[in-house]
């Protein structure tokens, strides 16, 4: 194809007329190049579909190039043609049973990439032969074969016997067989609600004795599934640590960040102190962010973001590492800074202020504003550091550079509520350069200065007078501010102030302003024409000092963020939830009845059963409500009341039913839930009783309340936290569990369930129930009985997780 130089773009049907002449001559160097013409005419966006049929007719041919091109064009055009194409599916039979083995991985590779349910249907008695073959490059294209075509007929593969020949191939000799294997069979999980691989001590043997003898790719997708691992005992977990730790020293940065991933993930299990393990996996990553490309620097960066938000003193005194470069990039600089103001400590602060002092005389603007911003981070992060902080932006507010004067003003503001009362001496020389700012936080920050402190700043009603002249202006943030300072300052000085007041409230009320700034005007106004001191009790009080403002994430959200570093999800920081949706199949008879969107709970009517008929269904924050008509009038004038509960469930905001129900037809809400220890109470039961009022009398129902959506996802713990608290808690209990197994590892997880460790036939396990109790749980399998027994830091919650234990721990044997 290199010998093919790209034609113009054909505007006319005479080159196409050309095409289809060569395209069916008797010679065949004149097919190859014409064939070598539609590809890349087909490359340049021309539309050749009209070459469908004699593309298809050059498929029958020995010559392996000419086969590539005319199939790479079969995968591009098969789906507008899918009853032409399903004339080649009988060449692609035959080439997968041709004496060349590349031949016949063509023929399996282009038949997986055709999306269509004709074709697809045809291929599974070729795959099964090739994952048999006795060429690995067939078995390897033929393991990702199945995959490709689970995405396209899933029903056809479940019931192909397709798994178990797919399942062989992890012990088979070639590691890159092996590999492809794996991430076929984790891609095909990811579709299924059961997982047709399990990872256990013996399914990830193979995996690991091919991980050192296979290409880096395929260690990145070795890696990727052992990722997913949860080791069984701390003695695993160490020995997994130790055989990857060299794969930190490998030339690729995709497989030194999967396996920094996975042994990030191990650490968790190991007994030996993550401090004791840093200084083996922290050089390998400081040696890409001093010496790769920009972008791999990036990827490591937003990795290493995520590791110092866990283990902020790990790189404490390699900072000088994420100093910035002139050359450097923008976004390899913003990222540095933030990496700089999460390890920061008090020991190293001094240079870091320094080094930031020099950042805000650069050019970039994004890149000052950014440095400024760090500076009162690290300001309310260290204390002892907060003056040299103050000191560097009163510095910035004296100079010439309007955004950084801009910023600055923002920050001060910051660092004034963060320390109330210590750095009000600042305040004088920020007012001095207020005319320079143009930015609207900025003016809002700088208004808020003006009112909060306006008992100690002299001639604070000339200094609103400009933002008063521009008011109508303003952004809303900036006018919202103006109204709230200048009430402050009337409350403070009201003869100095009067007419300004009037003057902004009078602008604030009329009709085309933000409905937000208007409203909170007539607030002001019907405060300040209340009797009392009651405007200067709501309006002037003392504040509650803020926090850090640097990037913070929730325990659960940062655990998934980690278990996908090195993934797209992992460097932009946002969990794959977010923006990827998982279509799972679910082999089903066809005799049953299955609402696609919900598993819906059917709940026992205890009274006025003949009236309506409830199903629920429960998510971590909703409760799904669905209320079928059954009596012999419309209904209406719906609510929903909840009874106390083991876990405090309770519904904040009551759901929005509609006017009428008509006989027959069914309606379906959502209501939001939360958990509160205020509520918990019927501690006996795991049933949650519900009151629906109707306009034919009350409906009062019972319904099972999931033990897993009560189940939090900051339950795990460490094995010697596990000990600890089980050696402190005096009190066991135990429940059995007949004709049930114990639930796999990642079903496990998915109910926010987590196995600890094992022993034997024993697994420790550790869960935390709503509103936040912890369980500790050791579950012992003995044949056709899972028994559970545990401890609670609240035994009155012993009968719920009883009640509870097959839905939360067990699986159908």
């Amino acid at each position: 194809m290199s010998s093919a130089a790209l034609p113009e773009p054909s505007e006319n049907q005479e080159e196409i007329k050309d095409l289809q002449n060569k395209l069916s001559s008797n010679y065949p160097k004149e097919r190859k190049d014409a064939a070598k013409n539609v590809i890349a005419l087909m490359r340049a966006g021309e539309n050749v579909q009209e070459l469908f049929s004699d593309m298809l007719r050059c498929v029958k041919t020995d010559d392996l190039e000419l086969k590539k091109l005319v199939y790479l064009y079969l995968v591009n055009y098969s789906t507008t043609e899918p009853e032409q194409a399903i004339m080649a599916v009988n060449t692609f039979v035959q080439d997968s049973e041709h004496d060349n083995p590349l031949i016949r991985a063509l023929a399996v590779r282009t038949m997986c990439r055709i999306n269509l349910e004709s074709v697809a249907e045809h291929m599974i008695q070729p795959l099964k032969k090739c994952l048999k073959d006795a060429d690995p490059y067939v078995r390897k294209t033929a393991a990702f074969g199945v995959s490709k075509l689970y995405d396209v007929l899933p029903e056809a593969v479940e019931n192909s016997g397709l798994f178990p020949d797919l399942l062989s191939l992890l012990t088979d000799e070639n590691p890159l067989v092996v590999s492809n294997t794996t991430a076929a069979l984790f891609e095909i999980n990811s579709h299924r609600n059961q997982p047709v691989l399990q990872l256990t001590a013996e399914t990830l043997t193979p995996i690991l004795a091919a991980l050192s003898s296979c290409s880096e790719w395929c260690q990145v997708m070795l890696l990727d599934a052992l990722a997913k691992y949860t080791p069984i005992s701390s003695e695993d977990a160490s020995y997994l640590i130790d055989r990857l730790i060299p794969f930190l020293k490998n030339s690729n940065p995709s497989v030194v960040v999967g396996s920094f991933k996975c042994i990030f993930m191990f650490m968790d299990h190991d007994t030996r102190k993550p401090h004791e393990l840093f200084p083996q996996i922290i050089p390998p990553f400081i040696t890409l962010v001093a010496s790769s490309e920009p972008e791999i620097q990036y990827v490591v960066l937003r990795t290493l973001s995520l590791f110092v938000h866990k283990f902020p003193k790990a790189l404490a005194k390699e900072i000088r590492v994420f100093f910035c470069k002139y050359n450097d990039p923008s976004y390899v600089k913003m990222e540095k800074l933030d990496i700089i103001v999460t390890i920061c400590t008090q020991q190293t602060a001094q240079i870091v202020l320094d080094e930031l002092s020099e950042y805000c005389n650069a050019v970039d603007v994004a890149f000052v504003k950014k440095a400024v911003r760090c500076i009162g981070q690290i300001a309310m992060k260290i204390e002892a550091a907060a003056p040299r902080c103050v000191d560097i932006l009163v510095g910035l507010v004296d100079g010439k550079a309007d955004y950084a004067i801009e910023e600055s003003v923002v920050v001060v503001s910051d660092i004034l509520r963060r320390f109330p009362g210590s750095f009000e001496s600042v305040i004088a020389a920020v007012c001095k350069n207020f005319d320079q700012i143009k930015d609207p936080h900025s003016k809002a920050a700088a208004v808020w200065i003006l009112g909060e402190y306006c008992h100690i700043i002299e001639g604070v009603d000339l200094l609103l007078d400009p933002f008063l002249d521009s008011f109508h202006d303003e952004q809303p943030e900036v006018q919202l501010q103006i109204l709230t300072s200048l009430v402050k300052v009337f409350i403070d000085r009201p003869n100095d102030t009067r007419d300004q007041l009037q003057f902004v409230l009078t602008e604030a009320t009329k009709g085309d302003v933000s409905p937000d700034v208007r409203n909170r005007a007539y607030i002001y106004w019907r405060l300040l024409s209340a009797e009392g001191n009651i405007s200067q009790l709501v309006v002037k009080f003392d504040k509650v000092k803020v926090s850090s403002s640097g990037e913070h994430y929730e325990d659960s959200v940062l655990s998934e963020l980690i278990r996908n570093m090195g993934s797209v999800a992992g460097v932009l920081h946002v969990v794959p939830g977010d923006f990827v949706h998982r279509v799972c199949y679910e082999n089903r008879h066809e005799d049953e009845e299955v609402d696609e969107e919900r598993d819906w709970i059917q709940a026992q009517i205890t009274k006025n059963e003949n009236v309506i008929d409830l199903f629920v269904d429960f998510e971590p924050t909703t409760m799904h409500i669905k209320i079928v008509n059954r009596s012999q009038q419309d209904i209406s004038d719906l609510a929903l009341a909840l009874n106390v509960n083991p876990v405090g469930l309770v519904i904040p905001a009551p759901p929005v039913f509609p006017r009428v129900i008509p006989v027959g037809q069914s309606c379906e809400v959502d209501a939001p839930i939360v958990f509160t220890s205020e509520k918990q109470g019927q501690f006996n039961t795991n049933l949650l009783d519900l009151a629906i009022k109707t306009n034919a009398g009350p409906v009062y129902a019972r319904v099972e309340l999931p033990a897993q959506c009560a189940a939090m996802v900051d339950g795990r713990l460490d094995q010697m936290m596990y000990k600890d608290m089980w050696a402190k808690i005096p009190v066991e209990d135990s429940a059995e569990i007949a004709g049930a197994a114990l639930a796999t590892d990642e079903a496990l997880r998915d109910r926010n369930v987590f196995v600890v460790g094992r022993k034997e036939n024993q697994t420790y396990i550790s869960l935390k129930l709503q509103p936040g109790v912890f369980f500790l749980v050791e579950a012992v399998e003995d044949g056709p009985k899972l028994t559970i027994h545990f401890k609670t830091s609240d035994s009155r919650l012993s009968v719920y997780l009883k009640k509870s234990a097959y839905r939360l721990f067990a699986t159908k044997q």
